[in-house]
């Protein structure tokens, strides 16, 4: 018994020295994790402490200028007060309501820049209230400081397009950044709620004129007050644009068109009024370098409108769909180019042997190979060679020409002068136009118009009809007739320089084809287009010439049913010596002859020649554009005549 006592005993010690053992090696152990915590992680805890009551403001970068060729500022900015939010006031729906009262801007807006913070976990970065807040709205913000926290006003740089509507489409405007375009920047400084470039030159050069944030930390309290600025970073300004554009130039083109539109609803007489001759574009190229020194569609629209958000009252005015003034006519709508068209089919058919350089085909005013169309002249024009069949514009001469060519042939020709693909145009938006390759029969006509191919489709696209260009292509191909034979790439800008006006890009002329025809046939080509131009030519440029300049085109109509047919000419100018190209193009104007005044008052600004007395391309001194609205006034029929006669 006293034995077995003696092992329990013994026993028990064991287990008390265990038990202590156990105690203190736990005790030692959390000895050493305090101390480490104490004396090794102090300083990283210490950072992060450091780092929390830290809030970094990004500094919004101005963008880039926007200058013409001649440093005429077509883009600037300006400073604004900009209205913030910042975590986590912005999660207070109350407050969120309060401030768009007072800055008038729709609560919903800013529950949606709040709840995208929230969702991307970007809580110190506030959301922007309001950029461009009036005086007015910064004297309330201050007053109610105390009702209003976390707000703060900054001064940040805004959009600014000093000419409006003048150069709207091809300039473009900023407007908010969506959440597709922030993961399309993602990595660049993009933040939510900032303006980026929509479209136009602002979009196509975005990378370019954003420029680079600067940011100012500031030192917060745990209930996220500022208590002081600790560094600042400046922004570094976006690149700078200058154009290829001459804005005096531009603003010229732009009267010239509306002048033309306004004389063709307005005047009575053998040829008018044309009521709804309401929107059209210009193209004005340099022959030589394919540098774009005007691009012009009207109507226009004013891209201050949508810097500080546009209205919906406003956006709809935007949306006429007769009107369409957010389009830009130049590159993004093809036309039927009518007989402007003719130049390619006198190439195909010299160069590919269709007709000889001066043979003759009679024109008795209807052909009978195709289901007999009709010329535009009733009687027909009689034996008509390749001058003679541009001068007079003579249908049955060409629809034999695409008869004995084929459309394989026609389209190829007008592929080697860049129809059918979009010009590479430092824009974007371009539309490629429409040739009839046998691609293209094969998918639109017979698929998807459900319209086969037949030798009527192909002697009307001899003329113009069926065939789809822009304007800006119809510039490029007549510059090419002009300078002997080269394609060239269109451009808008000329340079692109940094801050401190180092350049970091200069444009240079790029060919883009050489057209496989001989110098002979351009030859005839320039002298068919002078024939036009003349006494006895389709233009009106007979009647009323430029003077001691000269200048050779070509006048074209796109059949337009059940409405007014649509009126293009093309033109080069001077004529002995092309310099400068030019297509214009106005919907529902009738006929060719009836735009040709829009080009001249181009071309006498350009030239600086004094046009006579009464020549309608005159424009009075101080007329001023009227506001043109929607509607449709009834359409003379859709007559679809070529030209009118000029009286002699």
């Amino acid at each position: 018994m006293d034995g077995q006592k003696e092992q329990n005993e013994q026993r028990q010690k064991v287990r008390s020295w265990v038990l202590i053992g156990v105690v203190t090696i736990g005790g030692l152990m959390l000895v050493g994790s305090l101390a480490r915590l104490a004396l090794y992680e102090r300083g990283q805890f210490s950072q992060g402490a450091q780092e929390q009551s830290l809030r970094v403001l990004r500094r919004v970068p101005p963008r880039g200028l926007i200058q013409d060729r001649n440093g005429k500022l077509l883009v600037t900015n300006e400073a604004v007060n900009t209205a913030y939010l910042f975590y986590p006031h912005y999660k207070n729906k109350q407050l969120l309501t309060q401030l768009a009262s007072i800055l008038g801007v729709p609560v919903q807006k800013l529950e949606e820049r709040a709840k995208q913070k929230l969702d991307l976990m970007l809580y110190y970065e506030p959301i922007k209230l309001k950029e461009g807040i009036t005086p007015a709205q910064y004297a309330i913000l201050m007053e109610r400081a105390n009702e209003l926290p976390g707000v703060e006003v900054h001064t940040d740089p805004m959009r600014v397009y000093p000419f409006k509507e003048s150069a709207a489409h091809l300039l473009g405007y900023v407007g908010e950044i969506s959440e597709a375009e922030l993961d399309r920047y993602k990595g660049l400084g993009y933040v939510t709620s900032e303006q980026i470039g929509q479209i136009g030159l602002e979009a196509f050069y975005e990378k370019e004129l954003h420029g680079e944030p600067g940011k100012r930390e500031v030192v917060i309290n745990n209930y996220f007050q500022p208590l002081g600025v600790t560094s600042v970073v400046e922004p570094k300004p976006g690149r700078n644009l200058t154009l290829t554009i001459d804005m005096d130039l531009q603003q010229q083109a732009e009267k010239a068109l509306e002048w033309a539109m306004y004389r063709l609803r307005t005047v009575s007489g053998s040829d008018g009024p044309w009521p709804n001759a309401k929107s059209g574009a210009v193209v004005v190229m340099d022959v030589h370098s394919g540098a774009v020194l005007a691009l012009a569609s009207r109507p226009s629209y004013d891209p201050n409108l949508f810097v500080r958000g546009i209205s919906e009252a406003d956006y709809a005015k935007l949306q006429d769909p007769l009107l369409t003034p957010m389009i830009n006519r130049a590159v993004q709508k093809a036309y039927q180019p009518g007989s402007t068209w003719k130049m390619v089919t006198s190439a195909a058919a010299l160069t590919n042997k269709a007709y000889g350089p001066y043979e003759t085909y009679y024109c008795p005013g209807v052909y009978d190979k195709a289901g007999k169309p009709h010329c535009w002249l009733p009687g027909g024009h009689g034996s008509v060679d390749t001058i003679n069949a541009l001068r007079t514009s003579c249908d049955v001469y060409y629809y034999e020409a695409g008869y004995r060519l084929g459309p394989d042939k026609m389209a190829a020709m007008a592929e080697s002068f860049g129809f059918g693909t979009k010009t590479g145009l430092d824009l974007g938006g371009e539309v490629p136009g429409l040739l009839p390759t046998a691609k293209n029969r094969a998918e639109i006509w017979e698929k998807e118009l459900n319209d086969p191919w037949t030798i009527g489709h192909t002697v009307s696209s001899a003329i113009g009809q069926i065939v789809q260009a822009t304007p800006l292509q119809l510039a490029r191909y007549v510059s090419a007739i002009g300078n002997g034979g080269t394609v060239l790439k269109p451009y808008l800008v000329q340079r692109v320089t940094d801050a401190d006006g180092k350049v970091v890009f200069e444009a240079q002329p790029t060919e883009t084809g050489k057209l496989p025809i001989t110098n002979e046939t351009l030859t005839l080509l320039r002298r068919g287009m002078a024939a036009v131009n003349g006494p006895t030519g389709t233009s009106d440029y007979g009647r009323w010439p430029l003077p001691t300049v000269g200048a050779i085109g070509k006048t074209g109509t796109a059949e337009n049913p059940p409405r007014d047919d649509y009126g293009l000419y093309v033109s080069l100018s001077p004529a002995n010596d092309p310099k400068l190209a030019i297509a214009v193009v106005i919907e529902q104007a009738g006929h060719g002859s009836s735009v040709c005044p829009a080009a001249r008052a181009i071309e006498s600004y350009f030239h600086n020649v004094k046009l006579t007395n009464g020549d309608p391309a005159n424009i009075p001194q101080n007329w001023n554009p009227p506001t043109v609205t929607g509607g449709q006034q009834p359409s003379r029929g859709g007559q679809g005549r070529e030209e009118v006669p000029v009286p002699r």
